[in-house]
C-alpha cells in the first residue's frame, strides 16, 4: 500500500465523519541496517523569511523529549514487518550523545490503518486505537505506558478513531463506529473507569459530528457536514451540550491554544475559493486575520506548546498532477508570518516540548516518506538522524512525548 494513500486515510480519519468504518491498509516491519542518506532532502526555502524564535540557550536532555514513530519496508521482503519505535529528542540537537534507535514492543501486530500516538500532556501515558483481531474488528482503545513498556486495553468496540486527551489528562475522548452507519462519542478515564456515552444530548440533525479536541473539560464537536447546524461544547463529566457561541457559526475545525484563551480555524469562502487563516476569542469576538490563501486547502493548523505560534501547511493547487506543500509558521497575533519547509505532500507537523524545533512528517520526499526537522530559530532544515535508522524505511505518524 502506497504512503500517500495512508495519507490520505490519516486525512479523512481526522477530518471527516463517514458512514462506514475506518478502511484497512496493508502494514507490517523489523529493525533497518544503520544508514542514513542526508542529500535527499525537500525544497529548501529560499529567503524572504525570517527567524520564529529567538535562540536562548541549549536545549536539556530532560525537555528534549522523545520522538516515537512507524517504521515500514519500502518494497515487502520476508521477515520484514511494520515497527515503532522511539528515537531521543536528544538527535535533535546533538548527535553525538544520540543513542540508537528503539524499536517498542507492542502486544499485536502492524496489519491496518495506523494513526499517531496520542500523548498525555505531562508524557507519562499514550493513547492509541488498534485491533488485536486478524480481520480489523473489533478495535482496543489502549494505554501505553513507556516506562513500565506496558500497553493495557481500556475499551473496545467495532471500530475507534484516534483518541484525545483532556488538557489535564483527566480523560481520554475518543469516536465510535459500528460499521453500519451509526457512530458514538465516549469518554474514559486513564484506568480504564468511567467510561459512558456523551453524545445523547446532541441534536439529531446534525449528526454524524467531528470532534475537534478539547476546549478546558468540553470536547468540541462539530457537524461533519458544512452549514448542519452549530458548534457544541460537550461536557466530559456529564455530557451535557451547549452550543459554543451565541451566532450560527459552522467553519472547518477549531484548534484551541494551550491556554484555550484562543481559537484557531480556516475560514473558507465556498464562492470565490479563498482561505482566510484566523483566530478569535472563545465567544466569537475580535478575529483576528493571519494569512489568506486562494485555492489549494490549510491542513494540518498546530499551536506552539507556550501558545505563541501557530503553524500550518498549505496545499496549492495541483499543477500538472503535482502536489505542492508549504509550511508556514506564525505569531497568535498576526506578525511574523514565516515560510519555514517546502515539500511535496505533509501530514502531520509536530513542534517540539520547548517549541524550538519543528518536526515536518513529509510523505512523499525523494527517498520517500520521511521526517524533516526545522530550527526555527535559524530556519536550518534536516533530516531526523539516529544510529540505526535507516531511509530504506518510509518513517510516518510521528508524536513527540513532551
Amino acid at each position: 500500500m502506497k504512503i500517500i494513500f495512508i495519507l490520505t486515510l490519516i486525512l479523512l480519519t481526522a477530518c471527516t465523519s463517514t458512514s462506514s468504518p475506518t478502511p484497512a491498509s496493508f502494514f507490517n516491519l523489523t529493525p533497518a541496517p544503520a544508514t542514513l542518506s542526508t542529500g535527499a532532502m525537500p525544497g529548501q526555502v529560499q529567503g524572504g523569511s525570517s527567524p520564529v524564535v529567538t535562540e536562548s540557550g541549549p536545549t536539556s536532555e530532560e525537555e528534549a523529549g522523545e520522538l516515537y514513530f512507524f517504521l515500514q519496508p519500502r518494497h515487502a521482503q520476508a521477515g520484514q514487518s511494520i515497527q515503532l519505535v522511539r528515537v531521543s529528542g536528544v538527535c535533535v540537537f546533538d548527535a553525538a550523545k544520540c543513542p540508537p534507535v528503539e524499536t517498542v514492543q507492542v502486544p499485536f501486530a502492524f496489519n491496518f490503518t495506523i494513526n499517531a500516538l496520542s500523548w498525555s500532556a505531562d508524557g507519562k501515558y499514550a493513547a492509541f486505537s488498534y485491533s488485536d483481531h486478524a480481520n480489523g474488528t473489533p478495535t482496543q482503545l489502549w494505554l501505553f505506558d513507556p516506562t513500565a513498556k506496558t500497553w493495557l486495553s481500556l475499551a473496545q468496540f467495532p471500530y475507534i478513531d484516534p483518541p484525545f486527551w483532556s488538557p489535564d489528562g483527566a480523560w481520554i475522548a475518543f469516536r465510535t463506529q459500528d460499521g453500519l452507519g451509526g457512530e458514538d462519542v465516549y469518554v474514559v478515564r486513564p484506568n480504564g473507569t468511567e467510561l459512558k456515552s456523551i453524545s445523547a444530548s446532541l441534536p439529531v440533525d446534525g449528526r454524524p459530528y467531528i470532534m475537534d479536541g478539547w476546549y478546558t473539560e468540553n470536547l468540541i464537536m462539530r457537524p461533519a457536514l458544512p452549514g448542519e447546524g452549530s458548534i457544541y461544547l460537550v461536557q466530559a463529566a456529564t455530557g451535557q451540550a451547549r452550543q459554543m457561541f451565541d451566532t450560527l457559526l459552522t467553519r472547518t475545525q477549531f484548534v484551541a491554544s494551550p491556554d484555550t484563551s484562543l481559537l484557531a480555524y480556516d475560514e473558507y469562502d465556498y464562492n470565490t475559493q479563498s482561505h482566510a487563516l484566523k483566530v478569535m476569542q472563545p465567544d466569537g469576538a475580535n478575529a483576528i486575520t493571519l494569512t489568506n490563501f486562494t485555492g489549494g486547502s490549510l491542513y494540518p493548523l498546530v499551536w506552539s506548546p507556550d501558545g505563541r505560534f501557530i503553524a500550518f501547511n498549505y496545499y496549492k493547487s495541483f499543477n500538472n498532477g503535482e502536489p505542492s506543500a508549504e509550511v508556514y509558521v506564525a505569531g497568535r497575533d498576526g506578525n511574523n508570518l514565516s515560510l519555514v519547509y517546502k515539500g511535496i505532500t505533509v501530514g502531520r507537523l509536530i513542534f517540539s516540548p520547548n517549541g524550538k524545533y519543528l518536526l515536518v512528517e513529509e510523505t512523499t520526499s525523494p527517498t520517500g516518506g520521511h521526517l524533516f526537522l526545522i530550527n526555527l530559530a535559524t530556519l536550518e532544515q534536516k533530516i531526523l538522524q539516529a544510529p540505526g535508522l535507516s531511509t530504506d524505511y518510509d518513517w510516518y505518524a510521528p508524536s513527540w512525548r513532551p
